[in-house]
């Protein structure tokens, strides 16, 4: 405004000037006129072209959205001084640059555009500072950067740029205040004041243009497509619809089935007017695709009884490619191969002592391992061997495949050896995690090379280990009975641990690991499936009494890490030996969630089972409604069931309002920019994963940027900096594999 006001004063002058040479202000010149009203218009544009991008960049109203992050170091944030800057109180340090950090995100960077970067900075000790504008994910690298010495004097920073790299819609202006280069090494306590952010559009003229959004169909169905006698439907969005579609073969180009456009409507989940294409007739294998007479097309697809074969096994080899501890071979593991990493003894929390505990599988999109989520994933594993053993072979192209062994439980043996080690000797507890003390880059993972630590024993890794070495008690019995025997006592002993410490709280991060948590104040679920799976596997009485004696019941829900009740309830109601009224009331629990999935699928033209609120994660909630139904199926076969557990897999195959298949690597458009490290070292997506999928919670800073507004079911974005919608973990990957075995089989 500043710049209008001084363009209109210059205008107002010369007129003034003119009247004076003239001796008459009576008219003014026309061209004169339409000069300055042009020049006022200049000036509104310039206006708009120089609003800061930051906002409250002179903290008037406080802290706002200016944050912390910390690595190793520790601050605090304030808004200080009548001037209202904001003073960041440094107590540590740490060891490298970002081990303080402070941030702002909220807004955005166009390639080919020039910006303007400033503001003031000083310290109450002579230090060196580093200032970024930075890609806020993948390897943080910056746009642009400098070093700065400050000191009391305050420091004026000033930076014309251009952004040289493809846009970026979220990056992140940050200070780095740990360890910079050029700080001395005895830098102890002190308080860093900053003031007056500007970043400003200086020239927008050279701006590229934006490249368009992943093209995703009008025609949503089951990207890989469906076995011969399957129900097959496609959901249609738009303004309005034709009356009939057609199914055309690929390879010939001719038309093999002609059907009705029917059940146009509303579907408040995703925002969308749909309709439905049923061409459940179509039964010739081959691939197909939707045609409507609007030029519609969909995604194309196989139909043939082998269409889960390959998506099958490159579900359940992800395990194995995120495996720790061990080389990955080139013959196995192709791109993913990599030296043996994270085999140091990890130093168990609070204490000097060391501790082996190698092996066991890399987590998700980072290298920490976590009992409770490794728990979840054996279960489901082994559930799967256990009702759908033909679907797992012993070729499925990891290293033990052709040992005359099925590779899954291959593969779960790994997993339950690391596990062995996780359980204290003396007590039987079990240690919640080994990780680093924070996350690494997006690097290869044994280029992940900090100290490891061994965070305190938890209740809830007791009882998810109690109730899985249970289950492997039972599973291995037939194939290595002294492994099943290890696997019963350590069940046993960590089952004593439980009830002895039950009544302590849950596990909470210490203060210095900043790595996931998995947090979990009730254990009454755990004790629910341990003592379940206990008494399958054993037939013991105490087990079954104290069940019945505990008042756990109201716990049996959940297949997920936090609540794994269902297992349990799993558990028992496929034991011999059961009581009738306790099995009736677990039962009731059962039919309970079902009814409610049942219920919300009807009302969801995707046959979605999750409403109107999508959680980080959904995608494992849709494999977990589906493995619910698949498991209740097998209890009292029921065709609706089944058919629901199916529409489940189709909504991750494509079937969704995003018109991706959540599975890297498979359908016409799935992710490519995973938040996995991995993949990110490698800039090439591995195949076969599971991402997170739609958060209508929007949890990440790119999601709120991107995604407001947006209805739950569209809450997704495949970008590596979204870490609650894209990222992977092999508990989400382990109910997919268990989904397709039934349907592999």
């Amino acid at each position: 405004m500043k710049k209008v006001i001084a363009l209109l004063m210059c205008i107002f002058l010369a007129g003034s000037m003119a009247g004076c040479q003239k001796k008459t202000g009576d008219s003014k010149d026309a061209a004169s006129e339409d000069a300055a009203t042009e020049q006022i218009a200049k000036a509104d544009e310039a206006e708009g072209d120089m609003d800061n991008m930051i906002e409250n960049g002179d903290f008037s109203i406080g802290q706002g959205a200016w944050n912390t992050y910390t690595n190793g170091g520790s601050a605090t944030l304030s808004v200080t001084g009548e001037e209202k800057q904001l003073t960041i109180s440094i107590t540590g340090v740490g060891s490298v640059e970002h081990g303080v950090q402070v941030y702002y995100d909220g807004f955005g960077l166009d390639s080919g555009c020039k910006y303007k970067l400033s503001f003031d900075i000083s310290a109450d000790t002579e230090r060196t500072a580093e200032w970024r504008i930075q890609l806020n994910g993948g390897d943080y690298h910056a746009y642009v950067s400098d070093k700065i010495p400050i000191s009391s004097e305050v420091t004026h920073v000033e930076k014309e740029f251009e952004m040289t790299e493809a846009s970026d819609p979220l990056p992140r202006l940050c200070l780095n205040l740990g360890m910079v280069e050029g700080c001395p090494a005895d830098l102890g306590e002190h308080t860093v004041f900053v003031d007056n952010f500007e970043l400003y559009l200086m020239d927008s003229s050279n701006k590229a243009e934006e490249t368009e959004d992943v093209a995703v169909s009008d025609i949503n169905l089951n990207q890989v497509g469906y076995r011969i006698n399957d129900i097959k439907k496609a959901v249609l969005r738009g303004d309005s619809f034709d009356e009939e579609f057609e199914v055309v073969n690929v390879a010939s180009g001719k038309t093999v089935y002609t059907g009705k456009i029917t059940d146009e409507q509303d579907n408040d989940y995703s925002g969308e007017h749909v309709a439905i294409a049923d061409f459940s007739d179509v039964k010739e294998e081959g691939t197909y695709k939707l045609v409507t007479k609007s030029n519609k097309e969909s995604a194309e697809f196989d139909i043939g009884d082998s269409v889960y074969k390959e998506i099958f096994k490159d579900s359940f080899r992800m395990m194995y490619l995120q495996r720790c501890g061990m080389e990955l071979k080139k013959e196995q593991a192709g791109d993913y191969a990599h030296p043996k990493c994270h085999s140091s003894e990890a130093v168990i929390y609070g204490t000097d002592n060391k501790k082996d505990v190698s092996g066991g599988w890399h987590d998700a999109g980072d290298y920490g391992r976590y009992v409770v989520s490794g728990a979840k994933t054996v279960a489901d594993l082994l559930l799967a061997y256990e009702q759908y053993p033909k679907a797992f072979s012993d070729d499925m192209g990891i290293p033990e495949s052709g040992n005359g062994v099925s590779d899954v439980l291959d593969e779960v043996k790994y997993e339950l050896d690391w596990m062995f080690k996780m359980q204290d000797e003396k007590s039987g507890g079990v240690y919640h995690k080994v990780t680093c003390k924070q996350f690494p880059g997006e690097v290869m993972p044994e280029a992940e090379t900090e100290e490891l630590v061994i965070c305190p024993v938890s209740n809830t890794a007791t009882g998810d280990f109690a109730a899985v070495m249970a289950m492997a008690a039972r599973v291995y019995k037939d194939v290595d009975s002294k492994y099943a025997g290890k696997c019963l006592k350590a069940a046993e002993n960590a089952y004593k641990y439980l009830m002895k410490h039950r009544d302590e709280g849950g596990f909470h991060n210490p203060s210095d690991i900043t790595t996931g948590e998995y947090p979990d104040e009730n254990c009454k679920d755990e004790i629910f499936w341990a003592l379940a799976e206990l008494y399958k596997t054993t037939g013991d009485k105490m087990y079954h009494n104290q069940l019945k004696k505990e008042e756990i019941l109201s716990a049996a829900g959940g297949l997920g890490w936090a609540e794994v009740g269902y297992y349990g309830a799993f558990a028992y109601l496929t034991s011999k030996d059961t009581d009738a009224d306790y099995k009736k009331q677990v039962q009731d629990r059962i039919d309970y969630a079902i009814k409610d999935i049942v219920e919300k699928s009807k009302k969801d033209a995707y046959a979605a089972t999750l409403g109107d609120t999508y959680p980080w994660g959904s995608n494992m909630s849709f494999a977990n409604n589906a493995m619910l139904l698949l498991m209740s199926d097998s209890i009292s076969e029921n065709a609706e069931y089944n058919e629901i557990a199916k529409e489940q897999l189709n909504y991750l195959l494509g079937k969704n309002s995003n018109g991706y298949c959540f599975v890297t690597g498979y359908g016409s458009v799935s992710p490519t920019h995973t938040h996995h490290r991995p993949s990110q070292a490698l800039d090439k997506t591995m195949k076969g994963m599971l991402v997170g999928g739609a958060n209508s919670n929007l949890e990440d800073t790119f999601a709120k940027a991107l995604l407001q507004g947006e209805a739950p079911a569209k809450c997704y974005v495949d970008n590596e900096q979204s870490y609650s919608c894209n990222e992977v973990t092999v508990y989400w990957n382990s109910p997919l594999v268990y989904v397709l075995s039934s349907y592999t089989k």
